[in-house]
């Protein structure tokens, strides 16, 4: 089997359109829980702003996956400076329902591989959603290997030992230069980004910094004694259902003392007030898993990377 590439022109993309959303939309109600409208209308939303200029997008690689004559799939592939600085990004490989299970994800991933190489790209990441389980066993036996995961679970109504009090601007400063300093992976998912970019995330999630809106910047106390802090925010377009915990850390002289769990938990109690249905962790790391996992949080979606 060969599989060649070609460029899709304005009116394929026109045509192929509805499928798109319609592909993005149906995993979004499936991972996030919201509803086919809110999902259709962010995917929508999402898929115009990555592609204002069609075809022609700027960065933006739109191609068939051809065996011959026969269309067997379709190929997006973002090149680095557009999703991520430091590498290309695989914004969607789909394949013909009736020529599923035959190879031709795999053809169409290795031909846009080699295509980027050809470019001087040395690093490719994509991002799939927890659901899809074949798809996570292929990017797998293909090399490619976990990045970040937003691990979710329903909101309940949990009790906890741990309280949340507001951070001053020059608290959030310090702690903040803490992670960039320590930890910049956890903001920026790409432990090829420079720290500073870690700087450019934070300003994006809390443009405001502690006053930002529907942001939460808070010190976690137990016992009256500061001992850790959690900075999580509720639903946004991107996630729209689902609020997500960006940074938590339990100070070192108070680990292992179930602190992280209860510190969650109080921020589980914050979404439950305001109604939010689902909580989200970002997590990278092995030890994060094992955390997420002894939570019973869920895989909802992973970014994968693989070096070329």
């Amino acid at each position: 089997m060969t599989v060649v590439l070609v460029d899709l022109t304005s009116a394929e993309l026109a045509q192929r359109w509805p499928s798109m959303i319609a592909l993005f939309a149906d995993a979004m109600v499936e991972n996030y829980g919201v509803s086919p409208a809110e999902a259709a209308a962010e995917a929508e939303r999402q898929t115009d702003e990555l592609l204002p200029a069609g075809v022609h997008t700027a960065g933006q690689l739109l191609r068939k996956g051809m065996d011959g004559d026969d269309e067997v799939g379709f190929l997006w592939i973002s090149l680095p400076g557009t999703t991520y600085d430091t590498m290309a990004w695989i914004a969607e490989v789909s394949v013909r329902a009736d020529r599923r299970s035959r190879g031709y994800g795999s053809a169409m991933l290795r031909a846009g591989e080699a295509d980027l190489v050809e470019r001087g790209v040395r690093r490719v990441g994509l991002h799939v959603f927890g659901v899809n389980t074949g798809a996570r066993r292929l990017y797998r036996r293909l090399g490619y290997q976990v990045l970040a995961q937003l691990r979710t679970r329903p909101v309940g109504a949990p009790q906890t030992t741990v309280e949340l009090e507001p951070m001053s601007e020059p608290e959030y400063a310090a702690r903040l230069s803490e992670v960039v300093e320590r930890h910049p992976v956890a903001l920026t998912r790409d432990p090829l980004a420079p720290a500073a970019r870690a700087r450019e995330v934070a300003r994006v999630l809390a443009p405001q910094g502690v006053d930002s809106p529907n942001v939460f910047l808070r010190h976690a106390v137990s016992g009256g004694r500061p001992v850790g802090w959690i900075w999580f925010s509720l639903p946004g377009p991107h996630r729209p259902g689902t609020g997500a915990i960006h940074y938590l850390t339990i100070d070192e002289p108070y680990r292992r003392r179930g602190l992280g769990r209860a510190l969650l938990a109080a921020a589980e109690a914050e979404y439950a007030r305001h109604d939010v249905g689902r909580l989200g962790l970002w997590i990278a790391g092995p030890d994060a898993g094992r955390f997420a996992d002894a939570l019973g949080l869920e895989v909802s979606s992973e970014q994968l990377v693989k070096d070329l």
